[in-house]
């Protein structure tokens, strides 16, 4: 069983764009797939994996709804190989009730980027928006880290989920995109921060990304590709190429995140 717990989808008409985007963003020239839900669905199929968590950041408050329709009617259409997180701005004028109907649509959880949404994970009105998070137990999929921005990084995070200690976070990328080695240093050993492995391991050895791994502790990490950043097939095989032991691999491809959501 191998459940990815970080794979962007757009809708079609748009994917061409958003996929041009995400690269310009992080200034990488080379994205391997082009964002669409069938590109997931064959590519995931391909490399083995059974279930993809699957979201889409909405950059402006505008854009909140939509970005929560689409998920859940792809998840609704392929219920065997999706699980659908929704999005949220702080600034969106109603939080709680758009909340409750991310909810009531089958939505899991929340994915937040504060990079391309432009907000600081620590202001009082990103705290406000993950107060209601934390009320209705929705587990946060945090973009964290980048060191060209302010809005992400591992202490903003780490003081922003003060305020919310019961929150359940998923720090992206080993807890600090573009700063693997420091993320670790400010998030490990809180109670409720996990991490996921994705844009990670193109970056890092096999060896230095286990150190880190073993600095959250294996039960605390989740497999995922940053699908169409990168093509799940070479992400398994950069996965399968760290040097874990059986149980850390089967912990971190399907057994934490099935304890997590009750899976």
């Amino acid at each position: 069983m191998i459940i990815d717990v970080h794979a962007h989808i757009y809708p079609d008409k748009i994917a061409a764009k958003a996929v041009r985007s995400i690269g310009e963003f992080y200034q990488w020239s080379h994205m391997e797939m082009d964002g669409t839900v069938e590109g997931l669905l064959a590519s995931s199929k391909e490399a083995g994996i059974d279930l993809s968590i699957v979201h889409s950041a909405a950059v402006s408050p505008a854009r909140v709804q939509s970005v929560n329709d689409f998920i859940a009617a792809t998840v609704a259409a392929h219920p065997d190989r999706l699980l659908g997180f929704g999005s949220m701005h702080p600034d969106y004028p109603d939080i709680e009730a758009e909340l409750d109907r991310m909810m009531q649509l089958g939505l899991r959880g929340i994915k937040l980027h504060p990079d391309t949404q432009q907000f600081l994970f620590d202001s009082p009105a990103s705290v406000k928006m993950l107060e209601a998070m934390e009320e209705r137990r929705l587990p946060v999929l945090i973009h964290t880290g980048d060191t060209r921005y302010p809005f992400s990084n591992p202490e903003r995070v780490a003081r922003a989920l003060d305020h919310v200690p019961n929150l359940v976070a998923i720090c992206a990328h080993l807890g600090g995109w573009s700063m693997w080695g420091n993320g670790w240093k400010i998030l490990a050993g809180r109670e409720d921060v996990y991490v996921d492995c994705s844009s990670s391991l193109y970056a890092i050895t096999p060896e230095e990304a286990v150190k880190v791994i073993h600095r959250y502790g294996a039960r605390r990490v989740f497999f995922g590709t940053d699908h169409p950043m990168w093509n799940p097939v070479g992400e398994i095989a950069r996965f399968n190429a760290l040097p874990l032991t059986e149980e850390e691999r089967e912990m971190i491809l399907h057994k934490n995140i099935e304890k997590l959501l009750n899976l």
